[in-house]
């Protein structure tokens, strides 16, 4: 701030800007402040409380009478699969037909939401999750088993992206922390239950009255599917809200205000002397720099007129014979060269009638081809209508603007197949040990133990996000590229019972944070676009789990070793990191440094 002295007069144009300055961005921030507070999102309206816990318990007692019965598939089905002779092959295309059938319930789930309430299309998952799930009781070879599986997963993809997309719009800022603590770490304990349970109910009823029992308690997710209200119907009370923002606004232009005028303490505050003599000088400036003006108006009139002058001109006209009297003399005198032009002017009429016959068949040839060209039109247009039609359908299916995302699809991608190769993986733990010579006994407590640690660790994943705020895409990035040591554990160790052991319940610790990927997906997304999310995460890891399975399980048929499979799937498991890792770096960092750099800009303006 500076204070120049010229012709005896203090001048003082800084300490004026600045305080403008100060004064247009203390209305710009005020502005943004309110057209900010002034919207009132689905995020403001979440409950987050209240109904909210009740779908939680609700959430929770499905995945525990439906997805916890899916781990203990492998140990349920080993018998039948090495009973087939390809145990490979058929494992991982059961595993992707399954996962397949998941994906196709959750790209549905879109469309049936937007005509259809929540309850309705969970009950229709639940419904078909349990049938089929008590047909598997049934079967008589590999055709059955995998139609079945089909139909199961797409009831299960349906039950999934239901609970998910009620849960992220139920709760908000509570989103992380509640479904870590109120929902995946009780659901392990299922797990537990089921495989303890599993074996007693084999030795007890065997293979099929297992299967039948466990379709029996599945049926119970149709009562908690009753509980799943629409967030519609337990949203905050627009007053509420509307209070608590003004609240909030209040707070934010006393915060305003305050740091407004501690930005006019440096102000220098001139003496009256000292501004009767800067306005003295200025007048005195400016008369000497005021040019007299002489203005006179010389209005020039010029008149515009114009004469019309007429003349008239008188001319003769020739009187001509009629033609009656003409045609009358050239009758009565016929000549040669008379007779000559009636012939010619009879050729010249069959000239006429020949052009006017090709005019008319030329018109007709034209009409012909106008109407072609309207039916194909009409073609056309029926064609661009089923076009639109296919549009809306596939608009109704998928979101475009998500499938353009070009982050988003890598991000997607990554997470599904991590996670598709990873159950995969857990599916055939059961065959692995037992191509191994471990017995049923040492799988079944080995299993436990790792779902035990899994749940334990789901309890440190609790605490850890109660202490960090991280992002979950950056903590399910960090927990994909640990995976890999536990998992080459495995494959060095699994000779010995206790390296086994071990080497899974490690897998177990790792694996219990991939409940993250549920959060992953929809992380960056609008809350009316969830269910779309799912349905797109659902069709690419059905795709790569069929691709990619079936190819692990080729491998080991070829190989007749588990060992080559563990291999490609490792090999599988990172594919997509590199890729992964890019896009944080050159995407990510640089809307990180580009918000920083915001953050610091509007604290020096404040």
């Amino acid at each position: 701030m500076t204070v120049t002295k010229t012709n005896n007069t203090i001048s003082v144009p800084t300490i004026d800007n600045v305080i403008g300055n100060k004064k247009k961005n203390t209305t710009i921030k005020i502005e943004e402040l309110i057209k900010k507070d002034d919207e009132i999102t689905l995020k403001d309206l979440a409950p987050d409380n209240g109904r909210g816990w009740i779908i939680v318990l609700a959430m929770i007692f499905i995945f525990m009478t439906t997805i916890s019965q899916t781990q203990s598939f492998g140990i349920i089905f080993s018998d039948f699969f090495e009973a087939s002779g390809r145990d490979g092959m058929t494992s991982n295309l059961s595993t992707s037909l399954f996962i397949s059938g998941c994906s196709i319930g959750s790209l549905l789930t879109n469309t049936l939401l937007k005509r259809y309430s929540t309850r309705p299309v969970g009950i229709l998952g639940a419904l078909c999750f349990s049938v089929s799930t008590i047909l598997l009781a049934f079967i008589r070879n590999m055709y059955d088993l995998a139609f079945l599986f089909l139909f199961q997963g797409f009831g299960l993809g349906l039950i999934i992206t239901v609970c998910n997309t009620i849960l992220n719009t139920y709760f908000v800022k509570k989103r992380m922390k509640v479904r870590c603590t109120g929902v995946y770490a009780i659901i392990g304990l299922g797990g537990i239950i089921y495989f303890t349970s599993v074996v007693k109910m084999m030795t007890l009823y065997g293979f099929r009255g297992t299967i039948a029992i466990m379709g029996a308690i599945s049926l119970n997710s149709i009562v908690g599917m009753l509980l799943m209200h629409p967030t519609e119907w337990h949203v905050k009370k627009l007053d509420d809200v509307r209070a608590e923002k003004a609240r909030i606004k209040q707070y934010r232009f006393q915060e305003l205000a305050l740091s407004n005028r501690r930005s006019t303490i440096d102000v220098i505050h001139t003496s009256s002397k000292t501004k009767w003599n800067s306005l003295h000088s200025l007048k005195e400036e400016c008369d000497a720099e005021m040019p007299l003006l002489n203005k006179t108006l010389k209005p020039s009139a010029q008149r515009v007129a114009s004469n019309f002058e007429i003349e008239g001109e008188i001319r003769e006209r020739e009187k001509s014979v009629s033609m009656r009297e003409s045609l009358a003399r050239r009758v009565s005198d016929p000549s040669a060269s008379s007779l000559v032009n009636v012939t010619i002017s009879v050729g010249a009429l069959s000239d006429i009638r020949q052009q006017y016959l090709e005019k008319k068949s030329w018109e007709e040839q034209m009409n012909k081809e106008i109407q072609e060209q309207k039916e194909h039109e009409k073609q056309d247009i029926e064609e661009k209508q089923k076009g639109i039609k296919y549009k809306v359908i596939l608009g109704e299916l998928l979101d475009m603007s998500l499938i353009k995302n070009c982050d988003f699809l890598i991000l997607c991608s990554g997470v599904c197949l991590v996670c598709s190769i990873d159950n995969a993986f857990f599916f055939c733990i059961p065959l692995i040990m037992g191509d191994a010579g471990y017995t049923k006994d040492d799988i079944t407590l080995t299993l436990t133990i790792s779902t035990i640690v899994e749940v334990a660790s789901k309890m440190l994943l609790t605490v850890f996000t109660l202490i960090v705020d991280i992002k979950a895409k950056y903590l399910f990035f960090a927990i994909t590229i640990v995976m890999n040591f536990p998992r080459l554990g495995f494959l060095l160790h699994m000779d010995t019972l206790m390296g086994a052991r071990i080497m899974i319940a490690l897998i177990g610790l790792v694996r219990s944070w991939f409940v993250l990927q549920f959060l992953v997906i929809i992380e960056d997304i609008n809350t009316d676009k969830f269910a779309s999310a799912y349905g797109i995460s659902g069709i690419i890891g059905g795709l790569f789990s069929i691709v990619f399975g079936t190819i692990a399980g080729l491998i080991k048929d070829w190989t007749g070793s588990f060992y080559m499979y563990q291999v490609c799937q490792l090999v599988f498991h990172n594919a997509l990191i590199i890729p992964w890792g890019l896009q944080f770096i050159f995407v990510d960092f640089k809307k990180w440094r580009k918000q920083r750099a915001q953050e610091t800009i509007t604290k020096s303006l404040i």
